[in-house]
């Protein structure tokens, strides 16, 4: 299989710093962004785009289906973004990550949503090209993930709007052969 995973584009949330909910808009920056992708990506013959439900993440899927007419569009809460609870639409300096509230999604059950997402979507789809357009904690907890690393790894990994990801996945190995590329916004 190989995975491409990237983010929406840019939001008014992202722009404020803020937790938002599921109605977050791209703006006209963020289409843009998916617009630049979806070119970027039209030489790759995506078999299947797995989207997460929330508007932003649909929104810059439906842009990458324009240039990959033959690929089947499926839309998931599985890549929803990380549940917030009481975090949501606070400024992202006003939270504490290190301490999270119960109703605030941890990253051990983000990995496990991740881990377990991919492994079925990797069962069914083994020998296609797959892309996962997603969100910012999702698509690290995958990452850590297809990386071997732990759910609670600290170490950073970036996940720019419409940055890109891909990975080579075998029954021997899982190789990386890009990471949070965004030299087609640039």
């Amino acid at each position: 299989m190989k995975l491409i995973i990237t983010r929406h584009g840019e939001t008014e949330g992202n722009l404020k710093k803020v937790l938002a909910d599921s109605s977050d808009l791209l703006t006209s920056k963020g289409i843009k962004q998916a617009e630049a992708l979806s070119k970027r990506l039209r030489n790759e013959k995506i078999n299947v785009i797995f989207s997460s439900t929330m508007i932003r993440a649909k929104e810059t899927a439906k842009i990458i289906l324009k240039n990959q007419p033959n690929a089947k569009l499926i839309f998931t809460d599985e890549l929803k973004e990380g549940e917030l609870g009481s975090y949501l639409n606070k400024k992202f300096d006003e939270v504490n990550w290190d301490l999270l509230p119960l109703d605030v999604e941890n990253k051990k059950s983000l990995f496990e949503r991740a881990k377990k997402f991919f492994q079925k979507v990797l069962k069914k789809y083994p020998d296609k090209t797959i892309l996962f357009v997603a969100h910012n904690a999702i698509n690290k907890a995958l990452i850590r993930f297809l990386r071997n690393w732990d759910s609670e790894d600290k170490r950073k990994i970036p996940q720019e709007n419409t940055g890109v990801s891909i990975f080579d996945i075998s029954k021997k190995q899982i190789k990386e052969i890009l990471f949070n590329c965004t030299k087609h916004i640039k």
